[in-house]
């Protein structure tokens, strides 16, 4: 839902109202912390300098905590610290991107339809009980985009009772850092084949216009178990709180219905998806879609622990031999040449990562990657492979590690230990958009694995400047760290013996 921004304090007005709230003044400070002049003082609560003298007063003034400060005040400082480096909208994307990333849910949804409006159907899971109790619903939502939401439809969507044929159209502003939150808060149906998300972008249509879609509403059309249609608009007037609208009878659509219908050619989709399946010709298509995805792009990826695209053909060969018989049919196709065809193409897939002229920056869990090297599975290990061997593993960190040290387009990382992990594998493909897919499914096309790519350029823009700016900045390991963690890996892979 939109906001109001709030001004945030950089570091040295915050400073400053701190020295205030606490009666001391600068030279005071400048006293406690043996500066020799105040005007170094002044120069922080003026704002004067770059981030690095910022940043080493903030760290003197933590470890010699001449201030007393508690641990609201810290952190208070810290987000100061960081809104002074990069800019209040971007530290408020970055961190509605954190998480996004995280895929935390929410409290129980406290939405409510106003009792005042309609005394027998004041709570929202009812009322959404009644949209999705019949044969068929067709939403469509403008704005509402707060997660609570999102996870109460997801909830009744889920339930074994639910039959309904269900489609969903919402059209979401994608305005500043917005759409960051945005998508945030639709995660939970974000990789739905029912739910069709579209941007509406800044200034494409009159501010009247676009008014009615950075308006909170939602507009059912659905049909009950006897057959008959009905129409109702909730309108969100408050957060949490939706108020009913008229209700339509039969077949009549709400006035807004056209409008939608010829506005969804101006407003571009959020989101492009896959169709599963569940053989291995699937799963070659699959490859040969992740392959046209990745070719010759600049990649910046978040992933727990070895993706499949890093692992040699050879390898991928035998383990997808071993198991493959007894999770794929190949549908009246010849094993042997399906697996042929899905070695020629995941050789260029290994082959383009380590051989093209464009960035590759990967960001790996230490917890995950540890696991790899005992057990030869990935966190999300392709449901149809067997797991690798402990001299397999050498092999495929053994050629990671090379590669870290001596390819100057190919980048490991490792979060920092004391960082909260992000659940997420997200990646973003220069040119073609960011895809984010559900983790822990072992990549079962038929089972509960799902992506979607959104393609919106300013959800992209930010992803990649929270990547670099923030997760490279402040989260990751130094390259002697990386290549020293990647060495105890192979270690670990080395002692580890498994058949």
């Amino acid at each position: 839902m939109d906001t109001v921004m709030q001004p945030m304090l950089k570091f040295g007005p915050c400073l400053r109202q701190m020295l205030g709230q606490k009666g001391i003044s600068a030279s005071e400070l400048a006293r406690r912390m043996a500066y020799k002049s105040r005007n170094s003082i002044f120069r922080i609560l003026d704002g004067v300098g770059g981030d690095g003298p910022r940043r080493a007063f903030f760290e003197r003034l933590i470890a010699e905590d001449p201030l007393a400060l508690n641990e609201e005040e810290r952190k208070r400082l810290a987000q100061a610290l960081e809104i002074s480096r990069v800019g209040q909208s971007a530290f408020l994307a970055n961190r509605a991107m954190r998480e996004l990333l995280s895929d935390r849910r929410t409290k129980t949804c406290g939405a409510r339809v106003d009792a005042s409006f309609d005394p027998h159907d004041s709570d929202f899971h009812r009322t959404i009980a009644s949209m999705l109790g019949g044969k068929r619903a067709e939403l469509t939502i403008t704005g509402c985009c707060d997660r609570a939401i999102f996870e109460a439809l997801r909830e009744r969507i889920g339930r074994p009772d639910v039959v309904c044929e269900l489609h969903i159209t919402h059209f979401i502003y994608t305005g500043e850092e917005e759409i960051v939150r945005n998508i945030s808060a639709i995660q939970p149906l974000l990789y739905s084949d029912f739910y069709d998300a579209y941007c509406v972008q800044p200034g494409v249509f009159s501010k009247e216009r676009e008014a009615i879609y950075r308006g909170n509403s939602i507009f059912v059309h659905a049909q009950d178990a006897q057959g008959d249609w009905y129409g109702q608009q909730l309108v969100l007037v408050d957060k949490g709180v939706f108020v009913p609208m008229q209700r339509l009878s039969g077949d009549e659509r709400s006035p807004f219905s056209r409008l939608f219908a010829l506005d969804t050619s101006k407003t571009p989709p959020l989101k492009a998806t896959f169709a599963p399946g569940a053989t291995i010709a699937d799963y070659v298509r699959y490859t040969q879609d992740c392959l046209t995805l990745e070719q010759n792009r600049a990649m910046y990826t978040i992933k727990a622990d070895v993706p499949i695209c890093f692992v040699p053909t050879g390898i991928l060969e035998t383990c997808l031999r071993d198991d493959v018989c007894a999770q794929m049919t190949p549908e009246g196709v010849a094993l042997e040449e399906m697996i042929a065809a899905f070695a020629r193409i995941h050789s260029m897939r290994f082959e383009n990562h380590f051989q093209k002229r464009k960035e590759t920056h990967i960001i790996f869990s230490q917890w995950a990657m540890e696991r790899f090297a005992r057990t030869g599975r990935q966190l999300d290990h392709p449901f149809a492979f067997r797991p690798y061997t402990g001299e397999q593993c050498v092999a495929i960190l053994s050629h990671l590690r090379r590669h870290a040290q001596e390819n100057p387009c190919f980048h490991i990382y490792f979060f920092r230990a004391d960082f909260e992990p992000l659940l997420a594998e997200v990646g973003f493909f220069e040119g073609a958009g960011t895809l984010m897919a559900k983790p822990c499914t072992d990549y079962d096309l038929s089972g509960d694995h799902a992506e979607a790519i959104i393609t919106q350029e300013a959800f992209c823009a930010h992803y990649k400047a929270f990547f670099i700016d923030d997760l490279l900045a402040k989260h990751v390991l130094t390259q002697q760290e990386t290549l020293d963690m990647l060495d105890r890996l192979i270690d670990i892979a080395r002692q580890t013996q498994r058949v």
